[in-house]
């Protein structure tokens, strides 16, 4: 009888050490899994914050490209202001620089016509040369 005693006490050791075995295996498992969890988590925040980040950059490199293109775009209405006054001056200028002569506020033939026409001309390049180098004098 002490040998079958002996024998099931054996096969009950032998079932508890596999049984704590078992637990100890399983419970390295669930820790294995449980960081491989943590690390897989981890790796999403950091993509997600990469991501965001990325969405960050583009929208300050797109507000960025939006205030160049409104300053690109109020510098060149300045400068056309600035043309169209400098041409309006300009016109004001030869409106009080140009005198039609007196001959030829009404032309008298075809060829008087033409040397009105060639004096104008001929006055309206002098005053562009004079008002362009700034040595205008008006009358």
């Amino acid at each position: 009888m002490k040998s079958v005693l002996q024998i099931t006490l054996g096969i009950l050791l032998a079932s508890l050490v596999t049984l704590l075995v078992r637990i100890g295996y399983l419970s390295y498992v669930e820790y294995r899994v449980k960081q491989e969890i943590n690390e897989i988590a981890l790796q999403q925040q950091q993509r997600e914050k990469a991501r965001l980040q990325a969405v960050k950059e583009r929208q300050l490199a797109e507000y960025q490209k939006q205030q160049i293109a409104m300053q690109q775009a109020a510098e060149q209405r300045r400068i056309a202001q600035q043309n169209e006054a400098a041409r309006i001056r300009k016109a004001e200028a030869w409106r009080k620089y140009y005198i039609v002569p007196e001959d030829c506020k009404n032309y008298k033939s075809d060829e008087h016509m033409v040397n009105c026409l060639n004096h104008k001309a001929d006055a309206k390049a002098e005053f562009d040369k004079a008002y362009d180098s700034e040595v205008l004098v008006l009358p």
